[in-house]
């Protein structure tokens, strides 16, 4: 018994350790702990790789184990899903990336997600899984970038210590205008989604408190508001390293 207690001791110390070590930015360091807020949330699966994962990218198969683990966690969540690693999803590619309506289309759609992760900025983002999630249709009024993404109502919250400091539309017009393909009226589109209300205001407050009590220091946490008419969190980031619009509130 004492054996079993030290044993269970240590594996906890070294999942702590690993934790600790990991890139605040990564999903794989910010998900274990939110994921137990009682705040709808997307349906998620997670499967732990390394860079070598690069190599589909040349030529070569995956490992026969990992496609079949990659397919497997896919279909529990269900097609179409959302795709991403630990870091990012590059969604502005939107139907090469993130969205997967099928299996077929799956190992195509990661090597595209790494591809865009290992040529991010000089040295590419240090992911370490890739991520399926629940796909949710959004409350959305329009596409941009190819004319593939939905732009939806999605709202960035900046909280410190458990206190929630400032709030704003995720999608802002210069973003938004970079956009090769877009509808005339897109700038009245775009307003209208970004309307915050009292109601919803309060409710994502809420939520974001809860996130802060979970998540120490300085962090930005997003929401993106389903066709369901329920709001989502689906994202976190060190609020030093979020993007962030002008406001009062200056913390950097």
């Amino acid at each position: 018994m004492l054996f079993i207690s030290l044993l269970v001791f240590m594996l906890r110390t070294t999942e702590r350790k690993e934790v600790f070590l990991l890139n605040k930015n990564s999903m794989l360091f910010w998900h274990p702990y939110t994921e137990v807020i009682d705040i709808p949330q997307p349906k998620t699966k997670i499967v732990r790789v390394d860079q070598s994962l690069s190599n589909i990218l040349e030529g070569h198969p995956l490992p026969n184990y990992l496609e079949l683990l990659f397919k497997e966690k896919a279909k529990e969540i269900g097609y179409p899903l959302f795709l991403r690693t630990d870091f990012a999803s590059a969604k502005h590619d939107w139907k090469n990336t993130c969205f997967v309506p099928s299996e077929d289309r799956l190992i195509n759609h990661i090597a595209q997600v790494v591809e865009f992760n290992d040529m991010a900025g000089i040295i590419g983002l240090p992911y370490q899984a890739i991520i399926f999630r629940e796909y949710i249709p959004l409350e959305s009024s329009f596409r941009a970038f190819k004319g593939e993404m939905p732009v939806a109502k999605e709202r960035r919250y900046f909280i410190k210590d458990g206190e929630v400091k400032c709030h704003h539309p995720y999608w802002e017009e210069g973003a938004v205008a970079k956009s090769s393909i877009l509808p005339e009226n897109w700038q009245e589109l775009l307003s209208q989604l970004n309307q915050e209300d009292e109601e919803e205001v309060s409710l994502l407050t809420s939520y974001a408190r809860q996130l802060g009590q979970v998540l120490e220091g300085y962090w930005s946490v997003d929401f993106a508001k389903g066709k369901d008419g329920k709001w989502y969190f689906i994202d976190a980031a060190l609020g030093e390293q979020s993007w962030h619009p002008e406001c009062d509130f200056v913390d950097f």
